[in-house]
Formats: C-alpha cells, sequence, structure tokens
C-alpha cells in the first residue's frame, strides 16, 4: 500500500541484459486490442530475442491465436464473465505462479490493466505515468505527449523502445500474425469451398468484406448495395465474399457466397486467400490487416488516427466525406495495384 500511495518515483531506463522473463498484461476481450499487442510482440522478442514472454489477456482464443509468435511461452486467460468463478482464480494463480523480471501494463488508461500488474511477481514494473496511474510502477515513460497521439497498437512499441534506449520509427509498426503454409493452404480451400455454389465463368479474382459491426460503428444496407453496383460495374470478373459473424444469423447481401469459422486462424489464413479484404471498423478489419492482403477499412464513428489499418498497402476511408461510387472507385485502384496471383480462383474444370 505504501508503494502505491507515496509518492511516485520512476525510473526512465532498463538495460536488456537485466530482463530474461517478461509478462505483458492486457485484460481486455476485443480481437482489436489483442492484435494491437502484436507489434510489442514483435518488438519486445528483437530487442530481447533471448527472453521468455507471457501474455495475460481477455481475449478467449488468443492462447490459438498468438502461439506461433517468436519468443511467446505461456497465454494466461483471465474470463471475462464473474460467473466462470474457477477459471478466473484458475488465472489468478497462474498469474502469481511466476516471478518475472518484466511487467508490462502497455495500456496508458486500463484499470483492469493495474490491478493486474500489482497481483503480479515482478523485479520491475513497467508502464505510462499518467495523471490517473496508481499502480506500483518502478519504470514509466512520464510526460510523452506523442502517446495520445499514437495508434493504439504503437503506444506499447513506443513504451518499451523508450525504456530499453532504442530509436522508435512508428512506420515500423504494423500488427503481425504469421500464418504456416499449412494453415495458407487450408486458408485457400476453405475460400474455394464457399465459392463453389456461387461461382460464375467470368468470376476469376475474390474479394473478401465483413460488413457487420457493433452499435454505432454500423453501416447502412444501402450503402453496402451501391457500393457493390458500383465496384462490380469497375471489375465484373470479381467475386465478393462476405465473412460472417458468428453471433448473427444470414448474410447481409445473399448475392454473395459467405463463409464463417470459429477458428480466428482459419480465419486470417482465409482472408489471405483474397485480393483485398474491405471491413467496418471492427476485429477482422485488424485480422486482415495482420496478413498481407491489403484491407480497407470503413470509419464513420471513431478516429481512425487511433484504430486504422497498419500497413503500407491498406487504405482508410472516411465516410462522413466519401460516398459509396468514390469509395468503389478507390478500392478499384488498389485492386488494379495488386500482382495477377493475388485472390486469383483456380480455372474450372
Amino acid at each position: 500500500w505504501a508503494r502505491m500511495a507515496g509518492p511516485r518515483q520512476y525510473a526512465h531506463y532498463l538495460a536488456p541484459h537485466e530482463v530474461s522473463s517478461v509478462l505483458i498484461c492486457r485484460v481486455n476481450r476485443r480481437l482489436g486490442n489483442t492484435l494491437f499487442l502484436t507489434p510489442a510482440i514483435r518488438a519486445l522478442h528483437e530487442l530481447l530475442p533471448h527472453a521468455s514472454i507471457d501474455l495475460f489477456v481477455a481475449h478467449r482464443q488468443a492462447a490459438e491465436l498468438l502461439q506461433n509468435l517468436p519468443g511467446v511461452r505461456r497465454t494466461i486467460i483471465i474470463p471475462q464473465k464473474v460467473t466462470a468463478v474457477r477459471r478466473f482464480f484458475e488465472a489468478l494463480r497462474a498469474l502469481r505462479s511466476t516471478r518475472y523480471d518484466l511487467v508490462i501494463d502497455p495500456v496508458p488508461e486500463s484499470t483492469s490493466g493495474r490491478i493486474a500488474l500489482t497481483l503480479t511477481r515482478a523485479r520491475y514494473r513497467l508502464g505510462f505515468a499518467t495523471r490517473s496511474q496508481w499502480a506500483p510502477l518502478t519504470h514509466a515513460i512520464v510526460d510523452a505527449p506523442e502517446v495520445a497521439a499514437a495508434h493504439e497498437a504503437a503506444r506499447a512499441v513506443l513504451l518499451m523502445t523508450r525504456i530499453f534506449g532504442m530509436p522508435y520509427d512508428p512506420r515500423s509498426v504494423r500488427l503481425w500474425l504469421p500464418i504456416d503454409p499449412t494453415e495458407t493452404q487450408r486458408g485457400h480451400r476453405l475460400l474455394a469451398d464457399a465459392v463453389a455454389g456461387k461461382r460464375k465463368s467470368r468470376h476469376t479474382y475474390v474479394f473478401g468484406y465483413y460488413s457487420h459491426a457493433a452499435n454505432f460503428k454500423v453501416i447502412d444496407s444501402t450503402w453496402w448495395l451501391r457500393f457493390w453496383d458500383a465496384f462490380l460495374g469497375l471489375e465484373p470478373n470479381a467475386l465478393p465474399v462476405e465473412f460472417l459473424s458468428l453471433s448473427r444469423a444470414g448474410q447481409a447481401d445473399t448475392r454473395f457466397p459467405a463463409l464463417a469459422s470459429p477458428s480466428l486462424r482459419d480465419l486470417a489464413a482465409t482472408i489471405s486467400a483474397t485480393r483485398m479484404f474491405i471491413s467496418t471498423d471492427t476485429g477482422p478489419m485488424h485480422l486482415a490487416s495482420s496478413t498481407s492482403v491489403p484491407t480497407v477499412a470503413l470509419f464513420h464513428a471513431s478516429n481512425p488516427d487511433l484504430y486504422r489499418p497498419l500497413k503500407p498497402t491498406d487504405l482508410t476511408i472516411d465516410l462522413s466525406s466519401c460516398c459509396p461510387v468514390t469509395a468503389a472507385q478507390r478500392c478499384h485502384q488498389i485492386w488494379r495495384d495488386q500482382p495477377a496471383q493475388f485472390g486469383a480462383l483456380p480455372e474450372q474444370a
């Protein structure tokens, strides 16, 4: 208690050779926020290639999703439902079972992250020294105005590079989810199965899209109809494939084939088989951005500077100043710039 209530003094540098075990705490159930950890994991592994990295997270598929990231040893998942009492205390027991050299709270304002950080057994505790910071940190970034303007996925990278005395380049930050060749082949098979019933002879390329969103991020069905009419007028050999939410029954547009997968890695592998992926501002948009496929993000409610996709080939469209026809034209330019083999359907027998 004295460490939390007393005067705050933070160190601003940590020698990399002092750290061989790390825990990152990100207690949030959203897919996007879980994927926002991947640039930080990558940066941490490059800075500390000898260190083991554990994760304390809330997304229920995080262990499967992040299993192939270099350096990651263990993923502890804490349930979000208060009724899962047994799993909740098992997660806390696992959290307390290891003493770490370093534990990181990578979000400037996260009460759950600070609680988790406080409960850990660690030599060093790293986070952001904001006005509301009450966790017992040993190392912190203090008074960094660039943090507020940084993309959500870049903040943890900025935190770690500064504390280890390494240069920070925001252009190097991108979502990262290694998909192995076996998974890639499975993604191509899933996509081929999905389009088999609605593919016409003219269809040579596949365009993936995701239209579902929560609450104020929803895009009206009329917008989508106008968009597809415009895009298919420019590129009639394109076959849109709707990626479905498992929590929603039915398609937004029954003219097109559709698919759903309970596995996020299968979903990422299937997206990687498309020529382009267009999405509302939601989890699958970030999943698509973690692949090599150009991702088009449609924003009209949240701040794209903080949540946009990050690859150089990705495109962010603000719908408040862009009509469906103009959006289709901008997407078509990216479509045409893609190498010929991207998203190509196999020839029909």
